[in-house]
């Protein structure tokens, strides 16, 4: 690796100029999507504590010119498994009024973000030096928000760098991805951000530094949110997570949705790996992904877009493995369900990986994102057949049931799967512990998506 990255401007991919930087870290007006993604790991200098962190700025112009923005921040403590999470947002038919001026404010050319929220102006810019000069990747970041229990966050960093942006897809790709269903989307990540600073949420007040910071950049063509799915928000849907391990290398991995189509995978699906000693990038797109257990979303939490279904389910547990990679890891969570207040059902959080990789025993930690919420009669049978073996419960009758229950379901013969749920049900009754209280919560969801054909 040369240290030509370090240095302004600076081309990622060979005559690719939407990926020249600094212009590329700034916003992009002829697209009507653009995210900035901010992430870290950190630890208190003088306790110890563990924290996590996402920041998300959101800029979208649905149809060319509606302001359609929002901005989230949380903090999560990784000692007490708990977070917070607040999302500000910018929309119609409010912003549209006389007078309005839009909360988030986005440069051209070069990074220089800031959101006016109700909770303080959330910055992030590029730094520069004592000439005025931008300093390459180098910025300052500061965020403010509110917990669910109204508890002050506020977060600022000095984020420094160690390693040189990547384009998603690495050299097979090139950055250029198909994303949100959409082609000719941009993304590259950004991982080994050294950050310092000062992290407060409610009466806690700490000084924290962390060594790995990640920052992850997409900007589509049309409204991220559905202009590839008719307005359809919930139409496509995706996992992402970006993994450091413990060998140096770091993990970009994507999986995409068709929401309309049984949830079929769709590119770009892939990991992006990326090496310490400074070797390309790899791309492979044989990544394999197995759900383990499911976890609820909390009623608590409301997405901006009314849910079709109250009952909802979202990833949790899983492996990942790719036969290029020799790659064999397992995800758990550090944070339980922590969910977002963001257009549709988004859940992330922290986790902590474990697996080989070439044969080799490997540690990692991550920020992993899903938004492929599960609510239809038939998923709700996937996450059911899911929960029943996480929590190791062995029945045949139980399993005959429930084939019979996805079978009615496949032939759209609504009383007969309601039959087969009873069954199930009564089953269920006769189990101990808390697996049968979750496995009935499933079932319930089950029958009223029945009930209410939701499909």
């Amino acid at each position: 690796m040369t240290d030509s990255w370090r240095h302004y401007p600076y081309q990622l991919v060979a005559g690719e100029p939407m990926l020249v930087f600094p212009a590329a870290e700034g916003s992009h007006p002829d697209f009507q999507s653009d995210t900035w993604y901010l992430a870290g790991y950190l630890t208190g200098r003088e306790s110890g504590r563990r924290f996590a962190f996402i920041a998300i700025y959101n800029r979208n112009r649905p149809g060319g010119d509606i302001v359609a923005d929002f901005h989230t921040f949380a903090l999560f403590d990784l000692d007490e498994s708990r977070y917070g999470s607040f999302t500000d947002y910018d929309m119609p038919p409010r912003n549209m009024e006389p007078g309005a001026v839009p909360k988030l404010v986005s440069s051209e050319g070069h990074l220089d973000l800031s959101y006016h929220s109700s909770a303080g102006v959330s910055t992030w810019t590029a730094c520069r030096d004592d000439a005025g000069a931008l300093i390459p990747f180098t910025y300052d970041y500061a965020a403010f928000g509110v917990d669910s229990g109204g508890a002050a966050m506020e977060l600022r960093l000095h984020l420094m760098p160690t390693r040189p942006p990547v384009p998603v897809g690495g050299p097979v790709h090139n950055g250029r991805i198909v994303a949100c269903l959409q082609d000719d989307t941009y993304s590259y990540f950004q991982t080994g951000m050294q950050m310092t600073g000062a992290l407060r949420w409610g009466e806690y007040s700490e000084e924290v530094a962390g060594p790995s910071g990640h920052i992850d950049r997409q900007w589509f063509p049309r409204y991220a949110g559905g202009g590839a799915t008719g307005g359809d928000m919930r139409g496509q849907a995706h996992q992402w997570h970006t993994i450091s391990l413990d060998n140096g290398v770091d993990l970009s991995v994507w999986r995409q949705f068709d929401r309309r189509d049984g949830n079929v995978l769709v590119p770009f699906s892939g990991i992006t790996a990326v090496h310490a000693d400074g070797s390309p990038p790899e791309c492979v797109e044989d990544l394999a992904v197995t759900t383990t257990s499911f976890v609820r979303w909390p009623d608590a939490v409301r997405p901006l877009v009314h849910p079709p279904s109250k009952p909802r389910y979202l990833p949790e547990r899983h492996t990942v493995s790719s036969v290029a990679l020799d790659l064999e890891l397992t995800g758990e969570p550090l944070v339980h369900a922590p969910a977002h207040a963001l257009p549709i059902e988004y859940l992330e959080g922290p986790y902590r990986y474990t697996g080989t990789m070439r044969g080799r025993p490997v540690t990692g930690l991550a920020l992993y994102e899903a938004t492929d919420a599960r609510y239809r009669d038939w998923e709700l049978a996937e996450v059911l057949e899911v929960q029943i073996a996480h929590h190791g419960v062995e029945s045949a009758e139980l399993t005959a049931a429930l084939d019979a229950t996805r079978a009615a379901l496949e032939r759209h013969d609504g009383p007969a799967a309601l039959d087969h749920a009873n069954r199930i049900r009564a089953i269920l009754q006769k189990l101990p512990g808390p697996a049968a209280a979750d496995l009935a919560g499933i079932l319930e969801g089950l029958t009223e998506a029945v009930r209410n054909d939701v499909r």
